[in-house]
């Protein structure tokens, strides 16, 4: 059962996400191992299992990168995994280079804060594309901006971690 199915939830990008977690926390009171603890072991591990099931499922379309990459995985297109089926542009890796010798040029925080600031606006634009992408069933459009996510978000996490050390 795929992780839509499992929270009662129409395959989207886009998600209301009050929704999602009330989805969440009902599949969850459903399927709780303390539910099913007087049951036959077989139930009891069926219930496990569904529960563990349901966390995975929340824990992937609660955020857009996991979100983005498990709708693309049910179209059988393999994004942010060893096993990816798209490479990135040559736009998107001299785009991502230029981040990251941002990041290792910066001399203060503020021009690492000004950099993290226009990686948001980055990062906001790249959630419209993908929306806007899968809304359309633009595929490959799709997973080249999941990647573009992804070194965003990854060029985020270098801001902070090079924070720590001016």
């Amino acid at each position: 059962m795929n992780h839509f199915a499992l929270l009662n939830f129409p395959p989207a990008f886009d998600l209301n996400m009050q929704a999602l977690e009330s989805a969440y926390f009902a599949a969850q009171r459903q399927y709780h191992p303390d539910r099913f603890a007087g049951k036959p072991p077989a139930e009891r591990a069926a219930a496990l299992e569904r529960s563990a099931d349901i966390n995975r499922a929340y824990e992937a379309l609660k955020n857009p990168l996991p979100r983005a990459q498990y709708l693309l995985q049910l179209q059988g297109i393999a994004v942010g995994t060893e096993a990816d089926s798209v490479k990135p542009s040559p736009g998107l890796l001299t785009e991502t280079m230029k981040w990251r010798e941002q990041i290792a040029e910066a001399k203060n925080a503020e021009e690492l804060d000004k950099l993290d600031e226009a990686l948001n606006k980055i990062l906001i634009r790249s959630i419209k594309i993908i929306s806007n992408a899968h809304l359309y069933t633009q595929w490959d459009a799709m997973a080249q901006e999941t990647l573009r996510l992804g070194y965003i978000l990854k060029a985020q996490d270098a801001i902070k971690q090079r924070q720590k050390t001016l």
